[in-house]
């Protein structure tokens, strides 16, 4: 058995869609104990399962993670990190915070809210012909590159870190920002800056006996290089939910239906998708952890994600990106502009 979703996941295949936490515990991680943990976990989950994995560097270890693979969840070790790896299909960002908890290194509980129930933009149809229309008369800003000597498989993994909580507007206006910023060094205008957001169905927070699952949703803002930081958080409090490629039901049609979703996917992710992705786990409250960070999955438009989490009144920033096309480098500087323009605002 692989993934307990497989049946309804009809997202782009060619994408590892796997989500990573680190969490920095004070002293080096009880391996053994984690281990008979993590057995009891898949097994309870009806999970195909290993062994924590180990390499010689936090990073190596996260490049490793990071990568397609059939086990749902991942677990790695490397001193007093420990760092999970879970396919998008069976457990959320809130959801990693559970299985924080499943493995012995919780409470981890967060601020972060659901959008209740929130209105969707429309059948799957309707959605996918207004992301059409974009992509013909307004396709969303790309982000470019650096120039990549040898370029890798997998993905580019960076990080930064800065005092105090982050909202998620700031985030969103400020990745928006340096989008701009860093297209206007490159000689280009960014224009139809696509912001994905990542967020959660419910109400229910972390911690609350919350099931483990993807229960995610994705809000998405347009243009908003043209938004000021109030104009962000009205967007965000009123975007509706962006109806996901699958099928409402089972109907005669359905498996039909996401075949063909899957291969649109693939065809047009590069157009249809966003310019960065922006998932942010809210302050996270987790009293036998001294540092958390978290990697959202990277997919279509320009494969960039933004993720943020907050902790001990800190939060760290992380960019992710196709190795293929991102060095580190590259990433960095881009982080840099971000958290530099966070610096500026209220």
């Amino acid at each position: 058995m692989s993934r307990p979703a497989d049946r309804a996941w009809v997202a782009d295949r060619r994408i590892g869609w796997r989500i990573l936490l680190t969490a920095s515990l004070g002293e080096a991680v009880p391996t053994v104990e984690l281990a008979g943990r993590l057995a009891a976990l898949t097994r309870s989950e009806g999970w195909t399962s290993r062994p924590p994995l180990t390499a010689p560097t936090l990073g190596q270890l996260r490049e490793a993670l990071a990568g397609s693979s059939p086990e749902p969840l991942l677990v790695g070790v490397h001193g007093r990190d420990v760092v999970l790896s879970a396919h998008h299909s069976v457990v959320d960002g809130l959801g990693l915070l559970v299985v924080l908890e499943r493995l012995g290194l919780g409470p981890a509980t967060s601020t972060a809210r659901g959008v209740g129930d929130r209105a969707t933009t429309g059948g799957l149809a309707a959605t996918v012909a207004r992301r059409l229309g974009e992509v013909a008369f307004h396709p969303p800003a790309g982000v470019t590159p650096p120039t990549v000597s040898g370029p890798r498989a997998g993905d580019a993994l960076v990080e930064a870190e800065l005092a105090g909580t982050v909202r998620a507007a700031r985030l969103v206006h400020a990745a928006a920002r340096a989008v701009v910023r860093h297209e206007a060094v490159q000689g280009r205008n960014a224009r139809h800056v696509a912001i994905a957001v990542g967020a959660v169905r419910g109400q229910q927070t972390a911690g609350d006996g919350q099931q483990l699952g993807d229960h995610s949703v994705l809000l998405r803002l347009r243009d908003v290089e043209r938004l000021d930081l109030a104009e962000v958080g009205q967007a965000l409090r009123t975007a509706p939910v962006v109806t996901p490629p699958t099928p409402a039901g089972e109907r005669p049609w359905s498996r039909l239906t996401a075949g063909m979703a899957s291969v649109g996917l693939r065809l047009l992710a590069p157009r249809l998708g966003s310019t960065l992705l922006v998932s942010h786990l809210g302050d996270v409250t987790a009293p036998h952890l001294d540092r958390l960070a978290f990697h959202p999955v990277t997919a279509g438009g320009s494969g960039i994600s933004l993720g943020a989490v907050g902790h001990r009144g800190r939060t760290v920033l992380t960019l992710r990106a196709r190795a293929a096309q991102w060095n580190d480098n590259g990433l960095e500087q881009l982080l840099e502009a971000v958290v530099s323009l966070l610096a500026e605002e209220p």
